[in-house]
């Protein structure tokens, strides 16, 4: 790791048969391990620079200009069809999404929205509030009424379990009012 020093060794073919190998001062430099100097360029350089080489397809010949325009036509046409056929497909999915979960909706909406009942008892609760509020010591003086109010939520929740329904339960409500009176 940079304790060593590299040794290069270098192989050179006699190609022509000659005995004679041509070596530039490049060459010499970098086996030396010399930089190689700058090199100014001419104007004319950096005008074939800022051209496109003849390796890359960016200038078209004049000749093959309109074969071309056929070419690259075609190619937009393709792959605008692909497009339009991927936004096709992508609005039959969204489409089909929609469905299914406005389907999903109904469907618990079905299940558990008929569940949703109004208050029941509310006078009764009222009427137990009161009682504690009245009486912050003596919360005993309020069973009675606490004791119709349970009444009155158990016979409601049974008729709606028994009939399927949200049905309030006027009736019972009124027995259990009057039943109902707290003590002093």
């Amino acid at each position: 790791m940079g304790g060593s020093e590299s040794k290069r060794r270098i192989v050179v073919e006699d190609v022509n048969g000659e005995g004679v190998v041509q070596v530039t001062q490049a060459v010499v430099r970098r086996v030396n391990g010399q930089p190689d100097p700058p090199v100014q360029k001419s104007p004319k350089d950096f005008k074939k620079q800022s051209e496109p080489s003849s390796n890359n397809d960016y200038r078209v010949p004049p000749k093959d200009g309109e074969k071309f325009k056929a070419t690259t036509k075609e190619i937009e046409d393709f792959y605008m069809e692909k497009l339009n056929g991927l936004q096709k497909r992508s609005q039959e999915l969204q489409d089909h999404s929609n469905v299914q979960f406005s389907n999903a909706v109904k469907e618990v909406e079905q299940k558990f929205m008929k569940y949703t009942s109004s208050p029941v008892c509310q006078d009764l609760q009222t009427k137990v509030l009161e009682c504690y509020q009245a009486n912050p010591n003596s919360v005993l003086d309020c069973s009675s009424i606490v004791n119709a109010f349970s009444t009155c939520v158990d016979r409601a929740r049974m008729i709606s379990i028994l009939e399927g329904s949200n049905q309030t339960v006027s009736q019972s409500r009124s027995q259990d009012i009057g039943q109902a009176q707290p003590v002093s």
